[in-house]
């Protein structure tokens, strides 16, 4: 049980330590209150503030969830003061000293509202400046359940500005080593879980043997960029424990990859349907943001899904563009037929243009910068913003676990099947 809480402690760390890495604008953010988990802390949070609405409610009243309340907001602000700041700390424990309030309260002469001023201006002078509104409000309710309500409420905001503001400073730090940082988690974690390549073994020697059977010549270079062009090609099944971390990029790149194939190719289709007179670029780019906008849809499982409802839509900046006559019957049913091609996966203007965006990305990956393939000269800003994206997954992702894809790859190439510790 202690070694697999000190896995999930190193899990932990090294996903915290990649998303820093990886999203410069990485923030906390407090739970969503819609979710199930925002509903049932609603519910068990009304019925422990009916609790204290009822002791104060009493005559006398009852102070005993106030008292606990305090001492939990105290031990807060203790967490909150910077650790050099030991008089402000001498403060809070000198004035809010609980054992002086239950003997104020047994002698009549408790001052909740002295309390609670108290702890608003502490929390004023540490707080960032966009909560001193919020903070300053709870001074004007005159509810003391309202109050404690409004005073956590306060305090789960200033621990959260603390937590990112942490964040932010840790993360100069942590770029500069990262890679070494990553790896010996990574290390640490294999250490107690032997089978943990097993799927980033079957990831790779599947690649392989898909690469031998269509003639490629595999070595580890070659190896290691058809097996992350997968990954934006198809869903590979079980995923690498390497690129798990990484996944939801990688799905985010593809969609982005299809989305941009896809309106190079219903661009060309249309050039060549309609002939010489929509080749100009105004009318390229029209269909490329409309095209483009489209795809943007998260429901959208594949570009290929939008043609029903997209088809009119383009008939309709052809016609904006062809103003010398009007389009023929035959002519549009020319131009929806062959958009409709585009739905088959081995359309071959799609399948051109996807193996020409696949190369492209592939001699990025191996540093070869060229030029933008040819049929995507209106999307190339689209093509090199996805390409961007992709070739810095993947050369961070092969900083990281290079020496092990090196070992998994030598088993590989040398004709040994991969071992695996889980068989």
């Amino acid at each position: 049980m202690a070694a697999a809480s000190s896995d999930l402690d190193e899990q932990s760390r090294l996903q915290l330590a990649h998303e820093l890495c990886m999203n410069e604008n990485l923030e906390m953010a407090m739970p969503d209150p819609n979710s199930i988990y925002g509903h049932v802390k609603q519910i068990v949070h009304r019925a422990f503030w009916d609790s204290v609405r009822a002791g104060l409610e009493k005559t006398p009243p009852d102070y005993e969830h106030s008292l606990h309340l305090i001492a939990e907001i105290k031990g807060i602000l203790l967490d909150l003061v910077p650790s050099g700041a030991q008089r402000a700390k001498d403060q809070i424990n000198d004035v809010m000293d609980i054992d002086l309030y239950k003997q104020q309260i047994e002698n009549d002469s408790f001052n909740l509202q002295g309390v609670v001023k108290f702890v608003v201006e502490l929390m004023l002078g540490l707080c960032a400046p966009a909560r001193d509104p919020t903070i300053r409000s709870i001074l004007s309710q005159s509810d003391p359940v309202e109050v404690f309500r409004e005073v956590f409420g306060a305090l789960d905001l200033m621990r959260l500005d603390l937590v990112n503001y942490q964040l932010r400073s840790l993360r100069p730090a942590l770029l500069a080593n990262s890679v070494q940082y990553e790896q010996d988690k990574f290390r640490n974690l294999l250490a107690n879980n032997p089978a943990g390549l097993d799927k980033t073994k079957q990831w790779l020697a599947e690649t392989s043997r898909r690469m031998k059977a269509g003639n490629q010549p595999v070595s580890p270079s070659t190896l290691l960029n058809s097996a992350f062009i997968r990954l934006v090609q198809e869903e590979v099944e079980p995923i690498p424990e390497t690129i798990a971390m990484d996944l939801s990029r990688f799905v985010t790149v593809a969609r982005e990859l299809s989305a941009v194939v896809f309106s190079a190719a219903t661009i060309l289709v249309l050039q060549t349907g309609v002939g010489p007179i929509v080749q100009h670029d105004s009318f390229a780019n029209k269909v490329r943001v409309t095209v483009y906008q489209l795809c943007s849809d998260e429901l959208i499982s594949h570009p290929r899904d939008i043609l029903p409802n997209i088809s009119e839509k383009l008939l309709d900046i052809v016609r904006e563009t062809i103003t010398s006559r009007p389009l023929r019957d035959d002519e549009c049913q020319n131009i929806r037929g062959m958009l409709s091609g585009l739905q088959s996966p081995s359309n071959p203007v799609y399948c051109l243009l996807w193996e020409r965006a696949k190369q492209f990305f592939t001699s990025l990956c191996s540093g070869v910068v060229g030029p933008v393939p040819a049929g995507f000269s209106v999307c190339a800003t689209d093509l090199q913003g996805v390409a961007s994206k992709y070739t810095h997954l993947v050369s961070y992702n092969r900083g990281v676990f290079g020496p092990f894809y090196a070992d998994i790859i030598s088993e590989i190439t040398s004709g040994q099947q991969p071992s695996s510790s889980s068989t």
